[in-house]
């Protein structure tokens, strides 16, 4: 048995031997651009150590940490393509002077494919690493409490499922799809075996029941059941064809074609038995051939009663937004509650005054962990109403929902500014790390927003000194409200 070496990018940790950005020619720096404000902002050096694990040490300095990082900061920040990140930066003198180049250079730094490895490498643990590191440098996180006090600011909480681009899967668009991709493994065997004749597949048949029942408007139970019965048979004889050869030895396949093939053989697993069963659910369903790990996340919404891509949770705290819980599972979010606020607890030192969620999260346990912790949930008590309601508490409550809105502003944005309405990414872990991407931008932005003066009550509440902010909570904002 042969091992397949694991290909390792060379990438040396941190940027050495690199002339000051001063010496950046004058003539193309835009001192108002947010590049130029936001090249200060970024805690490189720390950034770039933590990416020095992710990398071989032997070998010779290939890219700079600093360039891959902050193109992948660009890519979010604009929504592009990894091809159209390399061409801006090509293009863009400022774009070269927030990564740290020392000239303006007409060439493009790197290969755009290699945006896919290093995203797959950074993953989901360290994006959310470098949103801690961002927060703490700028004393966002990490702040020393104030002695004596246990409870101070608010959270806002919430989920979202992250549509990925894939077709809208039905189950005999996944069978046909399952079907060509095993008539392409054997012609590719056939074709480097040399065998002769070639099995037979009946492709052309099972294509034109495949078009017949496709493009019917309306498709009865029997008629629906008859043409996956028969796609389902198609299947079955291309893989029987594909492990006897394998078995015989005339067929080899590789890494690709056996990955793609243990994909089909599930899918084939799990549609057969659901037609056996004459049911329309399973566990772990397959949703997409070449996407596997995706699954259909219920969200019950008018619109888009599922949506299917990974579900993130995720968290507002004095305008900054954590990733709390981000999975391929359609996992119940009410019951991450107690995981945030101790997260919060960690972050910042002391628990929240209260907590600011839909009514998902206010279950019985979670009042009852709230209340056991001095946290006031937002929403109204459970049990029966009473027969005089205190004005105050449903002023509150009021309140909680009006600025609970947040968080929805959030994901709005998230959606419509920053390209998550609809995920190009296709790898898992590519995926996790746009996402992570992404808030790591959104809170880039936000330290961006507080860091120039607008006006006198910034001036009163925030101190900056060199390029560091003290953010405080929300209830200490007000105190200078006129």
């Amino acid at each position: 048995m042969h091992l397949i070496p694991v290909w390792r990018p060379k990438m040396q940790a941190k940027t050495e031997n690199r002339l000051p950005l001063q010496l950046f020619p004058k003539n193309l720096i835009i001192q108002t651009s947010k590049w130029f404000q936001m090249e200060t902002l970024m805690p490189w050096e720390d950034i770039e150590t933590i990416l020095a694990d992710l990398f071989a040490d032997t070998g010779r300095n290939s890219i700079p940490a600093r360039w891959i990082i902050g193109a992948l900061i660009i890519q979010a920040d604009k929504n592009l393509s990894d091809r159209e990140t390399l061409e801006v930066i090509k293009e863009t003198p400022m774009l070269q002077y927030f990564l740290g180049l020392d000239d303006y250079l007409t060439e493009e730094l790197f290969d755009f494919s290699l945006l896919c490895k290093y995203r797959q490498r950074i993953g989901i643990d360290i994006a959310k690493e470098m949103i801690e590191i961002l927060l703490t440098h700028h004393k966002v996180i990490g702040r020393t409490p104030k002695e004596g006090v246990t409870h101070e600011g608010s959270l806002s909480i919430d989920a979202t499922a992250i549509p990925v681009n894939i077709t809208y899967p039905t189950d005999l668009k996944l069978l046909n799809q399952v079907r060509e991709a095993t008539e392409k493994i054997i012609d590719e065997c056939h074709e480097q075996a040399k065998e002769d004749p070639k099995p037979r597949t009946y492709r052309e048949e099972a294509r034109t029941s495949y078009l017949k029942y496709a493009k019917a408007k309306k498709l009865s139970t029997n008629n629906r059941r008859t043409s996956l019965r028969k796609q389902l048979q198609y299947i079955k004889r291309n893989l029987e064809t594909i492990d006897s050869r394998v078995q015989r030895g005339f067929y080899t396949l590789n890494e690709n074609q056996t990955t793609i093939l243990m994909t089909c053989r599930e899918i084939f697993n799990q549609q057969t038995t659901m037609w056996e069963s004459k049911t329309n659910r399973i566990d772990d369903r397959i949703v997409s051939l070449y996407q596997p790990h995706i699954r259909c996340i219920v969200r019950g919404k008018a619109g888009a009663p599922y949506e299917f891509g990974p579900k993130v949770a995720l968290s507002k705290v004095n305008g900054f937004v954590h990733i709390d819980e981000i999975s391929f599972d359609n996992f119940n979010e009410g019951q991450t509650l107690p995981s945030i606020i101790e997260r919060y607890k960690e972050l910042h030192g002391v628990y929240p005054i209260s907590v600011r969620a839909d009514k998902i999260y206010q279950t019985r346990d979670n009042k009852k962990y709230c209340t056991g912790l001095g946290i006031r949930l937002s929403g109204k008590q459970l049990g029966r109403p009473k027969n005089e309601p205190d004005p105050a508490s449903e002023e509150l409550q009021k309140e909680d929902f009006v600025k609970r809105l947040e968080i929805e502003g959030v994901i709005g944005v998230l959606k419509t500014r920053y390209g998550l309405d609809t995920l190009m990414t296709r790898l898992p872990e590519s995926q996790k790390a746009s996402i992570g991407l992404v808030f790591f931008a959104m809170n880039l932005h936000q330290v961006l927003s507080f860091t120039p003066y607008s006006n006198s009550l910034e001036m009163l509440v925030l101190s900056l000194e060199h390029n560091q902010i003290d953010h405080v909570f929300e209830s200490e904002r007000t105190k200078f409200e006129i």
